[in-house]
C-alpha cells in the first residue's frame, strides 16, 4: 500500500511515451486507474514546443528515439556479452561516443546504436520545454513489451515490420510499414501509435528485456525528475500546509477572541457581584459588632445561668431550645434591634409530668431566678408533653 501511494506521489497517475522521427513525433498519454489503463490523449505529428502546450508541465516521458540517425543490425552470436556483440555488429564504432541497445532471443541479436551528442542534445531539448526523460529505447525495441498482449504474429510500427514467435521478437523488418489497428488488451491502438504506447506501458509496469550503455545516464535523468517533482510537491503542499495553518490560527483566534469577551462580560458581573457583597459584608459585620458587644457586658452571667439550668434538669425533660434575653420582634434593616431583657426562653419535652413538677420548683428555688412561667404544655403523645417556660431573672 505505502508502495502504491509512493509510486503515485512520485509519477502521478499519467505516463507518457513519445517516438521521436526526426522533425516530428508521436505520442499518447495513459491513465493508470486502479487496475484499469486507458488512453487519455493521442497526439501525432507534432514538435517539441507544442507537444509541450498539450502536456502539463515536469510530465516524464519515455523516449523513443526512431530516426535514421538509428543504426540498426541482426546478428547471429553464441556471446552475451554486449560490447562484444556491438564490436561484431559495426567493428570500427568508438563506443565512447554512442549509446547502444541490445534485444536477444537465443542466439540471434538485434542491435541499435545513436551517437551520444545527438540523443542528450535531445534530451536537453525536451528538458527546456518541461518534458522530463525516464525512459530511452532505440529503434523499434520496445514493442516486445507488447508481445504478451498481441494475438498477431506480424504486427506494424510506423516504419518497420516485426514478428512474433512465442511470445518473442524473432525479426525486425525495416521499411515495411501497413496501417492497422491492434487490440492490446482491450484498448485500440494503431501502427502509428504502437511505439509510444509501448514506451508509456513500460513506464506503468516498469519492465526492459534489453541491454544498454546508458543505465547510468539514465539513473541520472530519473534522479533530476525526481527533485524537480520534489522541490514541486513541496512547494505545492507546503503551500497548502500554510494555508491550513493560517486557517486553523484564524478559527482559534475566532474561537479565543470570543471567549474572552464572554469572560469580559462574566468578569464584570463577577465585578458587580462582589461590590454587592462588599456591601452586605459590611453591613453584617455592622451588626455583628452590635450583637457582640451586647454579649459582652453579660457572657458570664449568661454562661452562669445556662450551666445552672442544665445542670437542674431531670433525665425525662429534654430542651430543644435555651434564648438568653430573646428578641422582642424580628430584625429589619436600618431598625432598631430589641431584646427581652433579664429573660429566658426555653422549650423542650417531657415524659414524666412529676419530674417536670420538680424541675421547675427547684427552679423556682434558684437565688438568681425571680420567676418562672409555664407559657405553654400540652401532651404530644400518651407518654410525651411539649412545653414553653419563661425564666425572669432578678435585677442585680
Amino acid at each position: 500500500m505505502l508502495n502504491i501511494l509512493w509510486t503515485y506521489l512520485v509519477y502521478g497517475k499519467r505516463f507518457c511515451g513519445v517516438e521521436h522521427l526526426h522533425d516530428t513525433m508521436n505520442s499518447i498519454v495513459l491513465i493508470k486507474s486502479k487496475k484499469e489503463i486507458n488512453i487519455a490523449a493521442s497526439l501525432d505529428d507534432m514538435s517539441i514546443e507544442i507537444l509541450s502546450k498539450h502536456l502539463p508541465k515536469r510530465q516524464h516521458i519515455s523516449l523513443i528515439i526512431n530516426t535514421n540517425k538509428v543504426l540498426s543490425k541482426t546478428i547471429e552470436h553464441q556471446t552475451t556479452d554486449s560490447e562484444k556483440l556491438v564490436y561484431k555488429a559495426f567493428p570500427n564504432i568508438n563506443l565512447a561516443e554512442f549509446y547502444y541497445e541490445i534485444l536477444s532471443h537465443n542466439n540471434t541479436h538485434f542491435i541499435n546504436v545513436c551517437r551520444k551528442d545527438y540523443i542528450d542534445n535531445l534530451v536537453d531539448s525536451y528538458a527546456k520545454h518541461q518534458l522530463m526523460i525516464l525512459n530511452l529505447s532505440l529503434g523499434n525495441f520496445v514493442v516486445n513489451n507488447l508481445v504478451n498482449y498481441v494475438l498477431e504474429k506480424d504486427i506494424y510500427s510506423t516504419n518497420a515490420k516485426i514478428s512474433i514467435e512465442s511470445n518473442r521478437v524473432i525479426k525486425i523488418d525495416k521499411g515495411l510499414v501497413l496501417n492497422a489497428n491492434y487490440n492490446i488488451n482491450g484498448v485500440e491502438v494503431s501502427n502509428h501509435q504502437l511505439l509510444s504506447f509501448s514506451g508509456a506501458l513500460q513506464a506503468i509496469l516498469k519492465t526492459s528485456s534489453t541491454k544498454t550503455n546508458f543505465s547510468n545516464e539514465k539513473m541520472g535523468w530519473v534522479t533530476a525528475y525526481k527533485q524537480s517533482r520534489f522541490f514541486h510537491q513541496f512547494l505545492k503542499f507546503g503551500g497548502l500546509f500554510i494555508l491550513g495553518l493560517l486557517f486553523i490560527n484564524f478559527l482559534t483566534f475566532n474561537h479565543y477572541f470570543k471567549t474572552v469577551n464572554e469572560l469580559e462580560y462574566v468578569s464584570k458581573i463577577n465585578q458587580t457581584t462582589k461590590d454587592q457583597i462588599l456591601v452586605l459584608n459590611e453591613s453584617v459585620s455592622k451588626k455583628k459588632i452590635m450583637v457582640e458587644n451586647l454579649f459582652k457586658t453579660k457572657g458570664s452571667k449568661s454562661s452562669f445561668y445556662s450551666s445552672s439550668i442544665v445542670s437542674s434538669l431531670p433525665k425525662t425533660v429534654l430542651l430543644s431550645s435555651y434564648n438568653y434575653q430573646p428578641l422582642l420582634r424580628s430584625i429589619k434593616k436600618e431598625a432598631r434591634i430589641e431584646l427581652h431583657k433579664n429573660s429566658i426562653l426555653i422549650s423542650g419535652t417531657s415524659n414524666d409530668s412529676n419530674h417536670f413538677s420538680e424541675w421547675i420548683y427547684r427552679l423556682e428555688e434558684m437565688a438568681w431566678i425571680e420567676k418562672v412561667a409555664i407559657s405553654d404544655y400540652r401532651n404530644t403523645t400518651p407518654k410525651n408533653s411539649e412545653f414553653i417556660i419563661s425564666i425572669a431573672i432578678k435585677n442585680d
